[in-house]
């Protein structure tokens, strides 16, 4: 699940030329839909003030009403594009966190019962990893407050920790240790030490 949560998150391209065409495209569209609203709102102004456009022959009038209809009709079929690989993206990244979330229950409760704790104290460590303060916990649970630092405090005996913030790094630093290191060319991998000719 790691090395498919780390391939998904790699870019296209490292030269970020992908990018680049993006932004190219969405400026060629921005131009078409500027050049045919501008060349529309002339032609309204120039009807209602009744004034003609001398310098522009009608023919070459209509054939501009043509093309701009025709940028219009392709700006809206470019800009329903980018909408599409907007929501893919979202729906990608959507599924990226649901991963890295399931990986991470799933590591959290592997500490738990490697620590030992009961399903109470599992609980209510989850809501101290979350940020709940004492007070809080209780109320959710409808206990009382010195029952839940008592808990807590076996919590912690059991883990051999001493502080709401050690809960959370220690579940970070294992969450982080699991992660493949994969080194890219020309490096050496730090699991196998120097590579030769290194010395």
């Amino acid at each position: 699940m790691t090395a498919r949560i780390n391939r998904d998150m790699k870019p296209a391209a490292a030269d970020g030329r992908p990018g680049w065409r993006r932004v190219s495209l969405v400026t060629a569209i921005v131009v078409i839909q500027l050049s045919a609203a501008a060349y529309f709102c002339l032609k309204i102004l120039a009807e209602v003030f009744l004034v003609e456009i001398p310098f522009i022959p009608w023919e070459v009038q209509e054939q501009l009403e043509i093309l701009a209809s025709v940028g219009l009709l392709l700006g809206l079929a470019s800009t329903l594009a980018l909408l599409g690989q907007t929501w893919r993206r979202m729906g990608r990244l959507a599924e990226q966190v649901q991963a890295a979330s399931g990986q991470f229950q799933t590591l959290m409760e592997r500490q738990f019962d490697d620590w030992g704790l009961t399903a109470t104290e599992a609980h209510v460590a989850l809501m101290v990893i979350k940020g709940f303060s004492n007070a809080e916990i209780a109320g959710f649970r409808g206990t009382t407050e010195s029952t839940i630092k008592s808990q807590i405090t076996s919590i912690f005996r059991k883990s051999g920790l001493t502080s709401r913030h050690q809960l959370v790094t220690s579940l970070v630093e294992d969450l982080v240790a699991a992660v493949p290191l994969e080194p890219e060319a020309g490096e050496r991998d730090p699991r196998t030490g120097p590579a030769a000719g290194d010395a």
